[in-house]
């Protein structure tokens, strides 16, 4: 599939073996989707209980929704890009309107890892 806008960071990813090419899939795209959105009514379920559960739902939500854009252009993170390149490829073909997607992936890594075992070099 050819991508115009984002082309320049998607073929960085995929050089980078950031990204890989699959099969374009609506399926996977519609159940991620799916899982997705009863993340965030189960977030909505537990914000009082377990404020912080809840953000990392919410945030599970939009990483699967953003992995379901890539899923039907036959794009896929892999391990070694993971949600940095999911946040990086979204964010680059879809614009701004993503950008909320970084500092929610900051701010749920910063919440799992002790501040005396961070760096500042983690991509989380």
């Amino acid at each position: 599939m050819p991508w115009t806008r984002g082309r320049e960071v998607v073929d960085r990813l995929l050089d980078n073996a950031e990204l890989e090419r699959v099969v374009p899939s609506e399926d996977l795209a519609a159940r991620l989707v799916g899982d997705a959105r009863t993340h965030l009514e189960s977030a909505q379920t537990i914000r009082d209980l377990d404020p912080a559960g809840a953000y990392q739902l919410a945030y599970d939500a939009v990483r699967k929704a953003c992995s379901a854009l890539l899923a039907v252009q036959g794009l896929r993170a892999t391990t070694r890009g993971g949600h940095v390149a999911v946040q990086e490829t979204v964010t680059e073909q879809f614009g701004a309107v993503f950008a909320p997607f970084a500092r929610m992936r900051r701010q749920r890594r910063d919440s799992r890892v002790l501040p005396a075992y961070r760096t500042t070099r983690s991509r989380g």
